[in-house]
């Protein structure tokens, strides 16, 4: 067989195993026949441009694969790296909370408690004369365009740490690549390899809680009480149980799009810090949620890892828009077994 026709021939054994792998899908999709359900409303949508700081509350945004996407930009498309190029979070930063971030055509303004402000320019692409840094997130590596001099001094003063720097994400700069310190999870492995294009969220491309679970939650606090933006959430869903989320499957919207459910939310310390004050409280609600939210069951812990959990990490089988006051609706399995410690 000659070298042109070996060639013609690999590709269409790839073009066809290709089609094979979709129609599998798409029959595995109808096989299942999901049946899907009213289970709620969303209440409030939330987009963060910035990872770590505030976020902006919006009426409308679009599901795509690689996050929530309101007017072009998707959610954490901004990060905040220390002088070794990790993330910078609320657990190192505390007051980041305090930030307010506002988006006015493309330019992000960044305002400290104080009136500072910092203007970056929202690019659509890296320019050709823009510095790529590593960058650690988590469990995985990537690389991003660092945002200059200007408003790294800014980032640098206000929370009095040299080295930290902004760095901007692209989805087509670079993809992420799942490199723990030490022996990692197969789960968050698989979680990379099906997304390695995610923008800065930490594993997932979604995010939703419900607020009912936020309020049963509260109830079982004492002198303390936290909203859902201690929690950080896309997606708030009202008119449902507490903690019905868990047992959502898939999750569709009124247009029609589609997210999956792939792990509960697994809580850590950035939980603790108030939003509204900036301080790092450490103990509450993690405390109380460690008393009762901790999964049972063998195949939920081979996701959380034994943290508590409170909300749903999703992913988009369907691209489409979302806006507040959506009928939500679910493909429904059954409640995930909770304990504590």
């Amino acid at each position: 067989m000659s070298q042109s026709w070996r060639t013609l021939w690999i590709a269409a054994a790839v073009a066809v195993s290709t089609v094979s792998v979709v129609s599998a899908v798409g029959l595995m999709w109808k096989k299942k026949k999901r049946s899907f359900v009213r289970v709620g409303t969303v209440s409030k949508l939330y987009f963060f441009p910035v990872k770590g700081l505030k976020g902006i509350e919006v009426n409308t945004g679009k599901c795509t694969e690689l996050g929530f996407e309101v007017n072009g930009l998707l959610d954490r498309s901004f990060m905040l790296i220390d002088n070794e190029g990790v993330l910078m979070s609320q657990k190192k930063g505390p007051t980041l909370a305090l930030l307010d971030v506002q988006i006015d055509g493309k330019t992000l303004t960044i305002t400290t408690p104080s009136g500072e402000k910092l203007n970056v320019e929202i690019k659509d692409s890296p320019g050709a004369n823009d510095k790529i840094v590593p960058c650690r997130i988590v469990h995985d590596i990537t690389k991003a365009v660092d945002c200059g001099n200007e408003a790294a001094s800014f980032f640098q003063s206000y929370l009095n740490t040299p080295g930290v720097r902004l760095v901007r994400y692209f989805p087509k700069l670079i993809k992420r690549e799942y490199k723990p310190k030490g022996t990692g999870k197969p789960f968050e492995l698989e979680l990379r390899k099906d997304n390695p294009h995610l923008s800065f969220q930490n594993y997932t491309a979604f995010h939703l809680v419900s607020k009912p679970s936020v309020e049963d939650l509260n109830s079982k606090l004492q002198n303390k009480t936290v909203s859902e933006q201690n929690f950080r959430p896309n997606i708030l869903v009202d008119d449902c149980k507490p903690y019905a989320e868990d047992s959502w499957n898939y999750i569709k919207f009124s247009s029609g799009s589609i997210i999956c459910n792939l792990t509960l939310f697994k809580r850590c310390l950035i939980t603790t810090n108030d939003p509204n004050t900036g301080v790092l409280h450490v103990k509450e609600p993690l405390a109380t949620l460690k008393k009762y939210r901790i999964p049972s069951e063998p195949e939920v812990l081979r996701k959380t890892g034994g943290n508590p959990c409170l909300g749903i990490g999703c992913g988009v089988y369907k691209i489409g828009d979302i806006t507040v006051g959506d009928d939500v609706f679910a493909d429904v399995g059954p409640q995930p077994k909770m304990t504590g410690k």
